[in-house]
């Protein structure tokens, strides 16, 4: 039993070696290294039920729509149930697809907070309307034809999308973990008909899902020109 733990505790500070967060003063150095060198070559395009993630040269392709519309890896016993409220009104989870038009951010840039995070903004043209083709999947536990029919939804006004990172430090690479994400701008039906109240929370929930596999599989190194360059993607 003894063996175990010491072989236990062994293992946890070999990792702690080399895999450790960033102090304030490594996370605020890092993101002046984002700013000047890396920002303007950072890029995203929504594109049908995509996201492009052009970072410097490598293009990565990030799938924006939820577990559910999957069907190959679906376990049929993990799907909720619609709730009966009352004799004719349910409750229960919904899932969006989505198909945008072709939109592009057209600045990024990166701040760090407090508490040794860095936010990763990437803008796109206030002028720009992003138009997205949705409805809800085959998976919704509660459809109305309202939302179910294919109809567009618009966001425009002040629109980003600012990802919440926490940088992780190891022997000679920097990875991500996706701590939050945020997005900004006003969602209305293009038919002037009420969106659903779920909308915009279940895009959310969709690109952070698309940012997460992104980060977990992504590791990023400083070059010899100081620029923090992509070394493995998806």
């Amino acid at each position: 039993m003894k063996h175990i733990i010491f072989h236990i505790l062994l293992t946890l500070s070999t990792f702690n070696c080399y895999c450790q967060t960033m102090t304030q003063n490594e996370v605020t150095s890092l993101v002046e290294i984002f700013n000047n060198k890396t920002a303007n070559n950072i890029e995203l395009t929504l594109i049908e039920n995509k996201a492009e993630l052009n970072w410097h040269d490598i293009k990565t392709i990030l799938h924006v729509r939820n577990k559910l519309d999957i069907p190959k890896t679906i376990d049929s016993t993990s799907i909720k149930k619609p709730i009966q409220l009352t004799k004719n009104r349910q409750a229960g989870p919904i899932y969006f697809k989505y198909n945008f038009e072709p939109a592009t951010s057209v600045e990024t840039n990166f701040r760090a907070n407090k508490y040794g995070n860095v936010f990763m903004t990437l803008k796109f043209s206030t002028l720009d309307t992003i138009n997205i083709t949705s409805q809800l999947n085959d998976f919704s536990c509660v459809h109305r034809t309202l939302d179910s029919s294919p109809h567009t939804v618009q966001w425009f006004g002040d629109t980003y999308i600012s990802i919440l990172l926490n940088p992780i430090k190891t022997a000679d690479t920097i990875q991500f973990k996706v701590q939050g994400i945020t997005i900004s701008g006003k969602f209305v039906r293009k038919d002037q008909k009420p969106i659903h109240k779920e909308y915009s929370k279940d895009l959310r929930k969709d690109l952070r899902q698309a940012f997460e596999t992104f980060f977990s599989q992504a590791s990023f190194k400083l070059n010899d020109n100081n620029n923090l360059v992509l070394e493995k993607a998806m």
